[in-house]
């Protein structure tokens, strides 16, 4: 029984030996990728760094040439210019977006709701009606400085997805 075990164990081992040795194999990316792409680098230290190509990467490359991104465009040699070897990353996820449209549409929708309750306050301080002028200011106002921060914070957040 000592022994079914000791096997087992044995046998877990090399396969997990093996398919780390499978995936450290294959190439970073299958497709090559353009200068002046947005990507985001799994380093084998477990941290990412984000930059933007300065020479096409493709599955046979043997070294990334970025400027870190988001950053100031750089040029080869610049201070901010990086050459790191592909050995020295794990993954590459590519930029797909921000989340600035979600963010300014929820931003826009609270303005909205903001905007409704200035008005019934001022309704009930004034003790009259709103005019129809006055309440379309405040509300194109209030929606749309809501709607701009709401896209501003939502920039913030940045959406990746695994290269090719």
């Amino acid at each position: 029984m000592k022994a079914l075990a000791r096997l087992s164990a044995l046998l877990s081992l090399l396969a997990l030996g093996l398919a780390e040795e499978g995936a450290a194999q294959r190439p970073l990316v299958s497709a090559p990728l353009d200068s002046g792409t947005v990507v985001r680098l799994r380093l084998r230290d477990g941290s990412f760094e984000g930059g933007k190509l300065l020479a096409p990467f493709g599955p046979d490359s043997s070294r990334f040439s970025y400027c870190r991104w988001p950053a100031l465009p750089c040029v080869p040699g610049d201070t901010r210019h990086v050459v790191r070897p592909a050995a020295a990353a794990l993954g590459v996820d590519l930029h797909r977006g921000s989340g600035a449209p979600l963010g300014g549409a929820i931003g826009g929708a609270v303005g909205l709701a903001l905007a409704y309750v200035y008005i019934k306050l001022v309704e009930y301080g004034e003790e009259k009606e709103v005019g129809v002028g006055r309440g379309i200011k405040i509300v194109a106002v209030t929606a749309g400085l809501s709607a701009t921060f709401g896209a501003v914070v939502g920039g913030m957040f940045h959406h990746w997805a695994p290269a090719p």
